[in-house]
């Protein structure tokens, strides 16, 4: 893996003393939609009513003022007294008193709240919808791979969680002029040529949708601009597959009719009766697995490349002992898969076993459940958890299998102080992980990176919280992302470098760091 040199703010919260604040929504204007805060890339600010704090330093400088005097040499350049440099030494010292790192669970003071900074963000919006939505997946365009300039254009699937069963729908959702928002804060006199021309408007979200029986537990989709079909997991035991296609073609081509087909499932998957689930990925030749609560897992297989004509397996992978809480197919071996569970642990199939049996268990590979998990897409013996006690453990799965009968992971993390709701590798990055949390904290991860003993004293000595308390801060930290409740799934863009979009109770955000 490339190395990457060490983060200097792995948290970029700052606690900024002596700023007044009126508003501290996210918003530059009232005409503006809110913007959630973020751990990195926030200020911590006085109430307005409040006032300026008092600074504790600012009678000892105004006391001991040094005076900068100039004098010439004898070949007649200027020199500067050495008690210039003690002054901006010094200047340097008190901002650095008033500007500290936020982390999360530090204690806000009376009046203090947090503030996005958009110079942490590349680009940072938010949407919502009429219901929240536990679960969605990006669908493929056909407007480039790699794609870098501003305003960006995404597309989605996402299912909805309504108040009644006869409101859900499935969402395609269609987010464009996806601005550049990292010089919101600046002035047009401090902004560069280039700066300049940033657009200063609204996103805009379109929307076409479907109505779907029951809540929306997940959504996948095949990634296939040609056959981008979606797969819905309902709270009511069944998993619907969408042709979500001829509504792609509606957005590309305006004015297009869409069919009322279209509004229907291409097919319903009846194999898990009445049991519902959570755990669903699509195999890039269209196979798709389904897992539920009650331990089975079933193959759907689509027989033709329309997409029109599926078979449901009847016979279940059995070998979990509790709910299948994720399923990721290998991205090397098309016969493949993994899955986690309630159970604790992690299991190997392959599709082709007569008895659908597992062929590699990793038993207590947590001390909870295993909700999540993510297969790297670049190093493909990498596999990433996240348990339900809110840590994440990467495995280097050619060690899978020791004598001892249990597994140590290649690296472990317990940062997040809730449960992990979801885990991802940047499909760009080898080395790069999204993690969410129920702590509504969103943090993004380097396990390339590696410090000497000197980086290493630095990262301490930076790693100190708005109250002053010294806190432990993995190296490996890049950037903390907060600002939204009950944060449920997030996904890396699959064409768009280092974009990201989560969803929760409070709607989604669509971002881009500086740090990824």
């Amino acid at each position: 893996m490339s190395k990457r040199q060490n983060p200097s703010a792995s948290a970029a919260c700052q606690v900024e003393e002596k700023t007044k604040l009126a508003a501290v929504s996210g918003k530059s204007n009232a005409d503006q939609p809110e913007k959630p805060a973020g751990s990195r890339g926030m200020d911590v600010d006085g109430d307005a009513d409040m006032g300026e704090f008092e600074d504790a330093f600012e009678d000892e400088i105004e006391e001991d003022e040094i005076l900068v005097e100039r004098e010439e040499d004898s070949d007649g350049v200027e020199m500067l007294d050495e008690g210039e440099d003690d002054e901006e030494e010094e200047d340097e010292e008190v901002a650095e008193k008033k500007r500290q790192v936020y982390l999360p669970g530090d204690i806000l003071g009376e009046g203090e709240e947090l503030q996005v900074d958009n110079s942490a963000y590349h680009m940072l919006h938010t949407m919502t919808t009429q219901w929240p939505c536990l679960s969605f997946d990006f669908v493929p365009d056909n407007l480039g791979n790699n794609r870098s300039m501003f305003p960006h254009t995404m597309y989605a699937v996402a299912g909805t969680q309504a108040d009644r069963a006869y409101k859900n729908q499935v969402i395609l959702m269609k987010w464009s002029q996806l601005h550049r928002t990292i010089n919101d804060d600046k002035s047009d006199e401090d902004k560069d040529d280039d700066d300049i021309n940033d657009l200063d408007e609204d996103p805009i979200l379109e929307t076409k949708t479907m109505r779907h029986q029951g809540g929306v537990n997940r959504v996948r989709v095949l990634q296939s601009y040609q056959s981008p079909l979606a797969a819905t997991w309902a709270d009511t035991g069944k998993v619907h597959i969408w042709d979500t296609k001829k509504l792609m073609n509606a957005f590309e081509n305006p004015g297009t009719q869409v069919p009322a087909s279209a509004q229907q499932p291409l097919f319903t998957i009846a194999s898990h009766g009445n049991t519902e689930g959570y755990s669903m990925d699509w195999n890039a030749d269209g196979r798709l697995l389904t897992g539920d609560c009650g331990s089975n897992i079933y193959l759907t297989t689509r027989r033709n490349d329309t997409g029109s004509n599926f078979v449901a397996d009847r016979t279940p992978f059995r070998g979990h002992k509790a709910s299948v809480e994720d399923i990721q197919w290998s991205p090397e071996e098309g016969s493949v898969f993994a899955s986690s569970s309630v159970d604790q642990t992690i299991k190997i199939w392959d599709v082709r076993a007569a008895n659908h049996g597992f062929a590699l268990d990793v038993p207590n590979a947590h001390d909870s459940d295993i909700n999540v998990i993510s297969w790297n897409r670049k190093s493909r013996y990498l596999l990433a958890s996240g348990g339900d006690n809110g840590d994440f453990k990467v495995w280097d799965m050619r060690k899978w299998g020791n004598s001892n009968g249990r597994s140590t992971p290649a690296a472990e993390f317990k940062w997040h102080r809730k449960a992990i709701t979801s885990i991802e590798w940047c499909p760009n990055d080898e080395s790069v992980l999204a993690v969410a949390g129920a702590d509504d904290q969103i943090t993004l991860w380097d396990l390339a990176v590696e410090l000497d003993a000197e980086e290493e004293a630095r990262h301490r000595e930076a790693m100190v919280g708005s109250d002053g308390t010294r806190r432990e801060v993995p190296a490996q930290l890049l950037f903390i992302h907060q600002g939204q409740q009950n944060i449920k799934e997030l996904h890396w863009h699959p064409q768009i470098y280092g974009a990201l979009a989560s969803t929760a109770a409070s709607g989604f955000n669509i971002f881009k760091t500086i740090s990824v």
